[in-house]
C-alpha cells in the first residue's frame, strides 16, 4: 500500500554534447497540498496525470544488493545533486525548479546537500539550514520525485545529526520520497589513514538507523562508507545488521562516490567485492570531472573523462546502481550545470546552461526516453 504521499569535494567531471535548443514551457499540473501531520493519500497521490516517479515505482526497499519498487521490481533511478544549501546555487532549492527538472530534465530523485561544517552550515545557523531542508523536501513531494535529505558532513556530529533527524523522520517520514544520508564524504589521507574508521561510522550510523526507526520503519536510509565515501569493500565484510538497540535493520543501503577523472577500476573492483558479498550500493555522489574543485572553468584543469565515465555508466546500469550527478550549482568550476544568471525558478535554455549543464540534461533526457526502470503501473 503506498504511503501517504555530500563539497568536502576531495572526490569527485564536461564534454559539451550537442543540444537543439529547446523552448522553455511551463505545463499547469494539479497542486498537491503537503502537509507533514497529515500526509499524502491516495487520491492525492493519483490524482495527476503525471506517472512522476512516486507514482511509478512508490515505496522503496532494499533486498539483497537490490533497491526494488513497490511491487517488487529492481529500480534503478538517476537524479542531481543540488549544490550546499549555504552557497551558490541554493536558490535551486524550490518547488519551481525540482517541477522544472522534473519535467525537462526528466530527473527522478534530487540530493539536498545540507552543508554543516562550513561557513553559514549547520553549525553556525541551524534554523536557516532547517528552513531551507524543508523548503526541498516539501518541493520533492509536491513533485512526486524522491529526495535524499544529505546531512552533509565530513566530521561525525552524533547529537546534532540525531535531532535532525529525529525531527525530519518524525515530520516526513511518513512520505516515501524519503530517502536519508547520514553522512557525506567521511575523510582521511590514505585508504589506511582515515579520520573515521568503520567500525566509527558503524557505531554512528546504528545510532541514526535507531533514531529514526522510532518514526519512519521503512524509508532507506544510506550509510557513510571510509574514506570518502569509497571504501564499500571495507563495509561489506562487517555489515550493520543491528541498530544500536540490537534491533535487526532494513532498507540500508551504503555510500559509493566517485569523479571519473580520479576514479577508475580500482575503485570498481572494491565495488564489485561489495556487491559479491551482498551489500546494496547507491552512488549517491559522482561525476565525469576529477576532483580539481578549486580550479575556475577557463583553466580547463578538471576536465571531464569520458571513456571513464562510460565505463562507469556501464557498471552502474550493469548492477542497477542508482546515482546523483553533481552538481545542479553555479559555481566556477567544470561540474557546475548553471550560469549565475539562470532563473531560480527553472525555464532554462542553453544560454544558462554551462556545457556540463547541456550534457547533464541531456543525459537525463536520454535516460527517459531510453525507458526508465519498469514501474508498478
Amino acid at each position: 500500500m503506498i504511503r501517504a504521499i555530500c563539497v568536502s569535494m576531495f572526490f569527485a567531471i564536461i564534454s559539451c554534447k550537442e543540444n537543439t535548443e529547446h523552448v522553455p514551457t511551463q505545463p499547469e499540473e494539479p497542486k498537491t497540498i503537503v502537509n507533514p501531520e497529515k500526509g499524502i493519500g491516495l487520491k492525492d497521490i493519483f490524482s495527476s496525470d503525471r506517472n512522476t516517479p512516486i507514482k511509478k515505482y512508490g515505496q522503496l526497499k532494499v533486498v539483497g544488493s537490490k533497491i526494488l519498487s513497490e511491487c517488487d521490481k529492481p529500480v534503478q533511478l538517476a537524479g542531481m545533486s543540488l549544490f550546499w544549501h549555504q552557497w551558490s546555487g541554493k536558490e535551486f532549492w524550490n518547488s519551481n525548479a525540482l517541477g522544472w527538472l522534473r519535467d525537462d530534465w526528466k530527473i527522478q530523485y534530487i540530493r539536498a546537500p545540507m552543508g554543516i561544517e562550513n561557513e553559514d552550515g549547520y553549525l553556525e545557523d541551524p534554523k536557516t539550514a532547517a528552513t531551507i531542508m524543508d523548503n526541498a523536501i516539501k518541493a520533492a513531494i509536491d513533485k512526486g520525485l524522491y529526495i535524499i535529505v544529505d546531512w552533509h558532513s565530513n566530521d561525525l556530529h552524533l547529537d546534532l545529526a540525531r535531532d535532525f533527524f529525529a525531527r525530519i523522520s518524525k515530520e516526513y517520514g511518513n512520505y516515501p520520497n524519503i530517502i536519508y544520508e547520514l553522512c557525506n564524504e567521511p575523510s582521511g589521507r590514505t585508504p589506511k589513514d582515515l579520520d573515521e574508521t568503520w567500525p566509527q561510522l558503524k557505531q554512528y550510523s546504528q545510532e541514526l538507523i535507531a533514531t529514526i526507526r522510532e518514526h519512519d520503519p521503512d524509508n532507506i536510509i544510506i550509510v557513510p562508507t571510509p574514506f570518502w565515501d569509497q571504501l564499500v569493500d571495507v563495509a561489506s565484510k562487517d555489515p550493520i545488521t543491528v541498530d544500536s538497540k540490537g534491533e535487526p535493520v532494513t532498507n540500508i543501503a551504503y555510500s559509493l562516490h566517485f569523479y571519473a577523472r580520479q576514479h577508475g577500476e580500482v575503485l570498481r573492483k572494491r565495488a564489485d567485492h561489495a556487491l559479491a558479498k551482498g551489500l546494496p550500493i547507491w552512488v549517491t555522489q559522482c561525476g565525469r570531472v576529477g576532483i580539481n574543485f578549486a580550479t575556475p572553468r577557463f583553466e580547463n584543469a578538471n576536465l571531464p573523462d569520458i571513456k571513464s565515465w562510460n565505463a562507469w555508466q556501464k557498471w552502474m546500469d550493469d548492477n542497477g546502481i542508482s546515482y546523483s550527478k553533481w552538481s545542479l550549482g553555479t559555481k566556477d568550476e567544470t561540474s557546475s550545470s548553471l550560469y549565475p544568471t539562470a532563473n531560480p525558478n527553472g525555464y532554462w535554455t542553453n544560454t544558462d546552461l554551462t556545457p556540463e549543464g547541456i550534457w547533464n540534461r541531456n543525459h537525463f533526457r536520454d535516460r527517459f526516453n531510453k525507458g526508465w526502470s519498469p514501474g508498478c503501473d
